[in-house]
């Protein structure tokens, strides 16, 4: 009987390691079929996770923005802020054809153009239109951000969960995605007035966008979050024996094994991999809640993303993938305990 059951167990392990996209079900179907070995009881069958809410499409998300226009007379004091070759090239067919990022870029560097103008200007009359226009366009800045991070095709890519987790063995596009978040944080800022004016070119913000060209990372962070906690709620009801294991010393070997088991395929595999995952959404949440926080307060159509993905440390993903690592930890802490087994 015995044999059957480890027959069972390790045709799980087979056909799990068919799927290039199970990795992390592949070492959990190891970790359970070990500890099913020692109970002698046959293995949980995994079952995948649920689907992912998917990134609401642009035209539900893209906001309108005011047109601020001034008159051929007024456009020429301009040309005393050196700000006429920008606002034409902006004015002209390639220009009106900008992406969402070009387009965010050339309002910030338009405003900064009006910061810089308005300290050395000395015209009582110029100070005062520069005031103008400087307060008309400030408040529009947060909307071209928020549409930059909806809509830039490269961003809305990097922006979709995905239904594969990151390997094992490296998590390739961490580190251009840090920077490219980074950079939009930066942006984010300086559109809503929180930090002072700073030059950026199109080669820097060109640079962050093709960091997240075909860059899955952070999809394939969200899932394996999300994918985590369904393999450790599966676990978790699966491991409810060990509640009702005999720690007599008839059971102390097994015990014992079990623990073994616990160490070598959660502990060394399973949660190291978990380690990475968390100090990884940890420095990136804060980032992903302040770049998709939409600049329109109730009028939020992508709520229900931002509460799975983009609410910081509370993040649906991320705290039910904690509640359940904290669980899976205190049934074995409680099983140790009980047995009198030491951790190590």
């Amino acid at each position: 009987m015995k044999g059957w059951k480890n027959a069972v167990g390790l045709l799980c392990l087979w056909l799990t390691a068919c799927n290039p996209h199970n990795e992390l079900e592949r070492h959990f179907q190891t970790y359970l079929a070990r500890v099913a070995n020692v109970l002698e009881v046959s293995p949980p069958r995994l079952t995948p996770p649920d689907p992912l809410p998917a990134l609401p499409p642009q035209r539900t998300l893209q906001q309108q923005q005011q047109r601020v226009t001034a008159g051929l007379l007024d456009t020429l004091k301009l040309g005393e802020c050196r700000l006429l070759g920008l606002v034409g090239e902006h004015n002209s067919p390639v220009g009106k054809s900008q992406s969402a990022a070009a387009m965010l870029l050339y309002h910030l560097q338009f405003q900064q153009g009006l910061h810089d103008c308005l300290a050395r200007a000395k015209d009582p009359a110029l100070q005062d239109w520069l005031s103008e226009v400087e307060s008309l366009k400030a408040p529009l800045l947060p909307g071209y951000h928020w549409n930059m991070m909806v809509a830039e095709p490269e961003i809305r890519a990097a922006l979709m969960p995905r239904a594969r987790t990151l390997r094992f063995a490296q998590q390739g596009g961490y580190q251009e995605t840090v920077a490219a978040f980074t950079l939009f944080d930066r942006l984010h800022r300086q559109a809503r007035g929180l930090a002072e004016p700073a030059p950026l070119t199109v080669r820097e913000l060109n640079l962050a966008l093709s960091g997240l060209y075909d860059n899955d990372y952070l999809g394939q962070l969200f899932y394996s979050l999300h994918s985590a906690a369904h393999y450790l709620e599966q676990s978790i009801g699966f491991l409810q024996q060990l509640e009702r294991f005999d720690c007599g010393p008839r059971g102390r070997d097994q015990a014992e094994r079990l623990r073994n088991a616990m160490q070598h395929y959660y502990i060394r595999d399973i949660q190291a991999y978990f380690s990475q995952l968390d100090r990884q959404f940890v420095q990136l949440a804060p980032l992903l809640e302040r770049t998709l926080n939409p600049p329109v307060p109730g009028n939020d159509q992508l709520a229900e993303y931002r509460r799975h993905f983009a609410l910081g440390l509370d993040s649906r993903i991320y705290r039910r993938y904690r509640e359940l690592t904290l669980e899976h930890a205190r049934l074995w802490q409680r099983f140790l305990a009980r047995c009198d087994i030491s951790p190590t």
